[in-house]
């Protein structure tokens, strides 16, 4: 192609459909932009290209036209062309005509694909308009490289074999990509001679990959066969090692490759593989087969500090201690080196093995630090072996039949690396060649569908068994058919409501059923939801029947991770053990605090549970209710502009109106309206046609609902399904809070105002009772037994007020809470127009506000005990003992 062909490819390019908002400018704006280079290309004026009939337009792209065939070639020529190297453009590309080759030096990032398609790769080019496809390319690590790489090489192959798109074939797709990895990075680490693999494959496959499958079939062939049982393979695959270990058994196949996607690989082959990061390896590599997980690239991988998190209380930090203990025995020293033999490890939802590996690692680590010392102890060390750390000592069960391959393939890796670090100890290191069996993976299998035992056998004599892992969470409401019959096969003998139990509470189970007698343990990341809520008074029950106990527990903490995208959710980790007198710890913020007992909410005390009650436990405590829902489909409620309108046609129907609050409107000073029709005024509002019109409609929308209550409704549109207000002010709480306050959104409203489903209301209020919910201790109280929606509190009456325990509060202690109560709305006041959500941001919180707060927080607790608490520890303990008192004094 000369450069006016080029010039003219760009503008289809800068033309072509394309999701604009995936990148945050116009289309517009892109195709003026390219135009405006093409422009520039088509007059020659910045053409500094040193290649024959080549364009270089600055720092955009440099642009080279091939032979017939030869775009590969042509790509290279453009890698290492002085202009290149000086001008250092964001794009180069090259081009025979049918098929088009591109790169972006900066970041490696490749594309291959046939002339036709040029207008579909549009975010590819950007670069050449002036805009980034990505920020910090230059940051990523190299495994995210190789993922791209793969991934494309995974979708080029498919899209030329599509059969192995197809479920019969895709464990063979899934099989080969594993096989295909290992030989990678094998001859980068040492595993085979250097470029040993890729050397074959290049030199035997044809110029276009035409022959590159029956190349891998017999190279794979060969690293399954002895080197003495090689007959009928051409001479070059005499060299491979043997390598068997399970990961070359079974049908040896390959898909066909066309010119594209043997450029990809040989992009895959050029990385250097030495440099895989082994933490985060096999959730990358997982992510080949997943076009979502691509999209959220490393979404649900976990980074070593926080299965460092798990591991370490689960059974590493007491191995550290015995270990310590006999630092200066010898005969101490092989007793733990003989333990860590018998040592067995099973994540019963592995994905791609993060945990296997690093528990795998961390045991090699210590074990290297154990033989080294026995080497300081003893002149001569007798029997010091290589490893008794083996790969068949740790277990894994997975749902997706790639990530199951990619665990086994990430032990192989972890073994080799761990053996490196014995040589460069030791000075010597067992071949990794042939490969002995694997890690137990068993792909493919629903973990709550299986006997553990059969996969795990139970610890015999000596032996130790540790459960770890971080399974699927997926709250109520978010179960497909087939998780809800997963929670029926585990729960449904357990004669218990378990609908609100998170999916992860199943694992919970299982493992309290293997771990029960035995010496095993199990430690667990889940959400912070299973110790909140209504889910803790149901799971744990349950869990506790089995005879186990917590043995630790992370308290709530943010679970971020080091990859591509950081997942960010809040999580606990839970571990539990057989009822034992061994001591219990609690991790909170970085520390670390020896527990008697471990609640079902994760504080210390005494085992309780908390249940859902209908009315306030508490003798003092009013009645508070959910405000006004209004399935109406919008039909009642009315914007500003709205009633504004309304009002201006037909003044008389603000008696109709009220206004309508929920927890935006509360927090943020926002105005929205409602009707608020009684029966007797019904016939004087429906003559006003715009009311009547809402109110016709609102009949139907609820007729034509599927769910029967709502039908229901239907026989009176002109309200809401309830239809509760008060004769006087009233108290409101929001239904969220967020997490960053030190106390809960609410105060006092208008006996007009209507509260939305949106918030909580005490109709006719004492005034008090404002105190005693604005305050620090309330605030404990909700959001450890509420529980908690991403970064917000989320309130219950039946759950938050009315299981809160007060003492009995005297009439002089009561005069002083509503005196606490009108100073902190007083103070409010006084920063008037500032509303809650500006109040309450703990970095902007004014002074006399905060202060304000702490005097009704030490007023309020000394009530309790006659003094301010400590901290919310012990807050948390006073409440449990008097919740105790309340519900047993409740029974009698």
């Amino acid at each position: 192609m000369n450069p006016t062909e080029i010039a003219d490819a760009l503008d289809e390019i800068a033309r072509a459909p394309f999701d604009a908002g995936s990148f945050g400018f116009s289309f517009a704006e892109a195709t003026d932009n390219a135009l405006a280079a093409v422009s520039k290309l088509r007059s020659g004026a910045t053409n500094k290209s040193d290649q024959p009939n080549g364009v270089l337009h600055g720092t955009r792209f440099h642009y080279a036209p091939a032979l017939p065939g030869l775009t590969d070639v042509t790509l290279d020529a453009l890698r290492t062309s002085k202009r290149t190297l000086k001008s250092k453009p964001a794009i180069l590309i090259a081009t025979d005509g049918q098929t088009i080759a591109a790169e972006h030096p900066k970041s490696g990032d490749t594309l291959h694909c046939a002339f036709s398609e040029l207008g579909t790769q549009f975010a590819f080019f950007l670069p050449a308009a002036g805009k980034d496809r990505y920020k910090a390319a230059e940051e990523n690590p190299v495994d995210v490289k190789a993922t791209g790489k793969l991934a494309k090489l995974y979708d080029a192959l498919l899209k030329t074999n599509p059969d192995w798109a197809t479920p019969d074939r895709r464990h063979d797709m899934n099989l080969f990509m594993t096989r295909l990895i290992f030989c990678l990075f094998s001859e980068d680490v040492g595993v085979f001679p250097e470029n040993q693999f890729s050397h074959a494959l290049f030199s035997y496959s044809g110029n276009k990959g035409e022959h590159a499958q029956d190349t891998l079939i017999h190279a794979f062939a060969a690293m399954n066969r002895p080197k003495t049982d090689r007959a009928g393979l051409p001479a070059w695959a005499a060299e491979f090692e043997y390598v068997n270990g399970g990961l070359f058994a079974g049908p040896l196949n390959a898909p066909r490759f066309d010119p594209i996607a043997f450029r990809y690989l040989r992009d895959a082959a050029d990385l250097n593989w030495k440099l895989i990061n082994p933490d985060i390896f096999g959730s990358m590599i997982q992510s080949i087969a997943d076009a979502k997980a691509r999209s959220e690239l490393g979404m649900h991988y976990t980074s070593v500090p926080n299965i460092m998190k798990v591991l370490g209380p689960l059974f590493l930090d007491d191995l550290d201690g015995a270990i310590d203990k006999v630092w200066d025995r010898a005969a101490g020293l092989r007793a733990q080196l003989l333990r860590l033999s018998h040592i067995r490890v099973f994540d019963p939802a592995c994905g791609s093995g993060n945990f296997l590996v690093v528990a795998y690692r961390e045991m090699r680590d210590r074990e290297i630090r154990i033989l080294k010392r026995l080497g300081e102890l003893e002149s001569n060390p007798q029997n010091i072996m290589f490893s008794s750390v083996s790969l068949n000592q740790f277990y894994g069960i997975e749902l997706n039949d790639f990530a199951a391959e990619t665990a086994k393939l990430a032990l192989f890796i972890a073994e080799y690396q761990a053996n490196a670090r014995f040589a460069d100890v030791f000075g010597r290191m067992p071949a990794l060649l042939p490969l002995r069996d694997g890690g137990s993976i068993l792909g493919d299998q629903n973990a709550l569908h299986i006997d553990w035992e059969k996969v795990c056998p139970p610890p015999s004599d000596g032996e130790e068994v540790y459960i770890a892992g971080n399974p699927p969470y997926l709250g109520k409401g978010k179960l497909t058919d087939d998780q809800k019959a997963d929670m029926d096969l585990v729960f449904g003998g357990e004669k218990i409501r378990y609908g609100y139990i998170d999916y992860v509470g199943a694992w919970f189970l299982k493992g309290a059923q293997y771990c029960a007698g035995r010496n095993a343990q199990l430690a667990l990341v889940a959400t912070n939801s299973v110790g909140q809520g209504r889910q803790a008074p149901v799971l744990w029950p349950c869990v506790f029947k089995r005879q186990v106990e917590f043995s630790f527990v992370h308290t709530s903490f943010k679970w971020a991770n080091n990859a591509a995208r950081k997942a960010a959710v809040f999580c606990v980790i839970v571990g539990l053990r057989p009822v034992m007198s061994a001591s219990k710890y609690i991790f909170t913020d970085g520390t670390k605090k020896l527990a008697s007992n471990i609640t079902a909410y994760f504080t210390e005390g005494k085992t309780i549970f908390v249940h859902p009650s209908s009315v306030p436990v508490s003798p003092n405590l009013p009645r508070m209710d959910l405000g006004n829902k209004a399935n109406d489909d919008g039909n009642l409620i009315l914007s500003p502009s709205e009633r504004a309108d309304l009002l201006n046609e037909h003044p008389h129907a603000d008696s109709f109106l009220r206004p309508y609050l929920g927890s935006k409107e509360l927090n943020n000073g926002l105005e929205r309206y409602c009707l608020w029709l009684t029966d007797d005024c019904l016939d004087a509002a429906l003559l006003i046609p715009p009311i009547a019109d809402r109110i016709e409609k609102n009949r139907l929308f609820r007729l034509s609902s599927t769910d029967e209550g709502n039908k229901g409704l239907a026989a009176r549109p002109h309200q809401m399904r309830e239809m509760k207000s008060g004769s006087t002010d009233g108290i409101f709480v929001s239904i969220m809070t967020s997490q960053r306050r030190n106390y809960l959104a609410c105060g006092m409203v208008s006996s007009r105002a209507i509260l939305s489903g949106q918030a909580f209301g005490v109709y006719d209020a004492p005034m008090w009772a404002l105190a005693v919910i604005a305050s620090r201790l309330h605030f404990i109280w909700v959001a450890t037994i509420c529980g908690q929606l991403k970064e917000d509190y989320r309130y219950s009456n039946d759950l938050g007020w009315n299981t809160f325990p007060t003492p009995q509060f005297s009439a002089d202690e009561l005069e002083l809470l509503t005196s606490s109560a009108r100073r902190i709305l007083k103070t409010r006041y006084q920063h008037h127009p500032k509303t809650l959500s500006e109040l309450y941001d703990p970095d902007e919180m004014p002074e006399d506000l905060r202060q304000a707060h702490r005097d009704n927080d030490d007023m309020l607790e000394s009530m309790y005990i006659g003094r301010p608490f400590r901290n919310d520890t012990e807050r948390l303990e006073k409440l449990f003992k008097l919740y105790a008192a309340r519900v047993k004094q409740g029974s009698k």
